[in-house]
């Protein structure tokens, strides 16, 4: 028969819970009951309900079964109003894996997150390219209200960084080629970058960090709200009325934004070139247009629809797949902006490459 002891808790303190504890992890033997009375308290807070309840863990863990005595009708209330959550023993250590068994899980864990990821991605193509043939149109209201928020609202932003990338290549291709007396090739110098490298990347870094944020941040909470399950119970797809309008909107939105960064680099070019350098308005404007050609400006839409395609995927994926509640919407939404800004530069460095052998 198990043997029980008994302890008495007392309303001072946290009911003398170090004296418990210590109870059960070094003294209380492996078999043995131990009873908690709490006649004696008439009130009970929150946070000693919830050590109380660890307790009944940890001594769950070393075989010690923990049982409470006399607990009031305002101590019951306390117990009542706690989550699941307090039961996890943070007390523990994290078992950890051999290399090999961790190389497996890390593994298994890449594999499952491909099969995720190609799966959002079928579901985008068939909302998009099959479904509407068959009387499922795409909600281009949806779509409609994502462009505004991504493109329009993102304008003031786009345009006032890119101006001062733009001067500042000016400044840094000035200080160079003056020594050569080749000051006017800050044209071509701005014009090129711009519309070939500092546009599309400056404007998928923006967007990004303020639209594919928002985006995640948003089906993040849905999913933890479980509005994403209702949907689903009412017939209603997700991929149909929150993937395919976002990703649609970023590919619609991201390139215009890109041209208007290009636009907003070139004066920005202009201003320090003609300004500051006096180099003259019509000598820079001619060496500018001499200097770009449609494959400058081909390139820079090209990587532009690609970074718009990476950060809708990422940014809806890392949505819909949160887990734990509001602290997993912030960790999904940092990682979301971190992947996507790494993506689009390895995107970046891929096509630039391609574009130099190919011209």
């Amino acid at each position: 028969m198990a043997r029980e002891e008994r302890l008495v808790g007392q309303s001072a303190g946290v009911l003398a819970l170090e004296r418990l504890r210590e109870e059960i992890v070094q003294r209380a033997e492996p078999g043995s009951r131990l009873v908690v009375d709490l006649s004696g308290v008439s009130t009970l807070r929150s946070l000693d309900a919830a050590a109380l309840l660890r307790l009944v863990v940890q001594g769950k863990h070393r075989g010690v079964e923990v049982r409470f005595a006399g607990l009031s009708a305002e101590a019951r209330r306390a117990f009542a109003g706690l989550t699941p959550s307090v039961l996890e023993d943070t007390d523990t250590v994290a078992e950890r894996l051999p290399p090999l068994e961790g190389v497996g899980e890390r593994t298994l864990e890449f594999a499952a997150a491909g099969r995720r990821l190609l799966e959002l991605i079928g579901e985008l193509a068939y909302w998009t390219l099959i479904a509407p043939w068959r009387g499922k149109g795409i909600k281009w209201d949806r779509t409609f209200e994502q462009i505004a928020k991504i493109g329009v609202d993102g304008v003031p932003i786009v345009t006032f960084l890119s101006f001062l990338i733009g001067a500042v290549l000016a400044l840094n291709a000035a200080s160079q080629l003056r020594q050569f007396g080749a000051a006017i090739y800050i044209a071509n110098l701005v014009g090129v970058s711009m519309t070939r490298e500092m546009a599309p990347l400056i404007t998928a870094v923006i967007v990004a960090g303020r639209s594919g944020a928002a985006i995640t941040a948003e089906l993040g909470t849905m999913v933890v709200s479980e509005e994403i399950d209702a949907m689903r119970t009412m017939a209603l797809s997700p991929g149909r009325f929150l993937l395919v309008p976002r990703v649609l909107a970023l590919l619609c939105a991201v390139p215009c934004l890109t041209v208007l960064s290009n636009l907003a680099g070139i004066i920005g070019g202009y201003w320090i070139g003609v300004i500051i350098l006096g180099l003259g308005s019509r000598n820079y404007l001619q060496q500018t247009a001499q200097a770009l050609l449609i494959s400058d400006l081909v390139t820079g839409m090209v990587k532009s629809g690609v970074f718009a395609l990476l950060i809708g995927l990422v940014a809806c994926y890392r949505g819909f797949y949160v887990r734990g509640g509001a602290e997993g919407v912030g960790i999904n939404t940092t990682a979301s902006v971190v992947t996507s800004i790494v993506l689009c530069i390895l995107a970046d460095a891929v096509f630039t490459t391609i574009f130099f052998y190919l011209a």
